[in-house]
């Protein structure tokens, strides 16, 4: 068995005996992987203080092909989160992209974009990037990798296009916007206001049929506001939550500590 070398972000860490414990990975190459790393909890183990939440490491495990976990055998430091020891904001903003990829990724199924984008949030929120646009932006990136991304520019359920900016109806249910006529008798529909739905189509980076890209792009790059700031975002701020929430069943724990943002 040929050992695996990869970079990895550490996303949970579990106690699993004195010296040892399970650290679940979002790795480069494989994807999330849940592996044993014997003598981690060690005063001097074999894995130099890598392996804690929001760490960036290289690491090097047995990739076991039976139902047994993967070894970690070997995890060297490459970044790890400073932000905690001076604001608490940031460092729960850290953990709301670590809970993200341990409940939207499935094991073993490798999103090489995924990761450079986590990487890039988790560094952005470390240093002097906003946190809310950090933060937002990574959700619409990993939705759109790992093809969740909602239906903004036509009705899910009959097709037709939407045309213009306006008052829309968007199922949670369904995942998208739903005309008139289809919304009838569903549940689960949320009314979103036409600055809500820009923000959207501007964030998704996707356009409606009669808009030019040329307009598209003109527009939104004259807009330097800060996202927190802008005309729509709160209620794309609670729809997220609420999508992201039906998407996995159940509510994400460290949104609550996030809603101000």
């Amino acid at each position: 068995m040929e050992p695996e070398k990869t970079s990895a972000i550490v996303l949970r860490v579990v106690d699993f005996s004195e010296t040892s414990c399970v650290v679940t990975l979002f790795t480069r190459s494989m994807g999330k992987i849940t592996a044993l790393a014997k003598g981690a909890r060690r005063p001097k183990g074999p894995f130099e203080s890598a392996i804690d939440v929001l760490a960036i490491c290289r690491i090097v495990f047995l990739h076991k092909t039976n139902d047994s976990m993967d070894l970690l055998t070997e995890a060297k430091l490459d970044r790890r989160f400073r932000s905690s020891n001076r604001d608490l904001q940031r460092l729960y903003c850290g953990y709301y992209i670590v809970e993200l990829l341990r409940t939207l990724t499935d094991e073993a199924d490798p999103h090489p974009e995924v990761f450079d984008m986590a990487f890039d949030a988790i560094e952005q929120i470390d240093g002097q990037g906003q946190p809310a646009e950090t933060v937002f932006t990574f959700e619409c990136g990993l939705l759109q990798a790992l093809g969740h991304a909602p239906m903004l520019t036509r009705c899910v359920t009959c097709g037709i296009s939407k045309t213009r900016i306006d008052r829309v109806h968007f199922g949670l249910n369904d995942g998208g916007l739903l005309c008139n006529d289809c919304c009838r008798g569903k549940s689960a529909i949320k009314i979103l206001g036409s600055d809500c739905l820009q923000l959207l189509l501007d964030r998704f980076d996707v356009t409606l049929e009669n808009e030019s890209i040329e307009s598209k792009s003109d527009s939104s790059s004259k807009d330097e506001t800060p996202l927190a700031e802008q005309k729509g975002y709160r209620e794309a701020r609670q729809l997220m939550n609420q999508y992201l929430n039906h998407l996995v069943g159940h509510q994400i724990r460290l949104q609550k500590y996030i809603e101000n943002l």
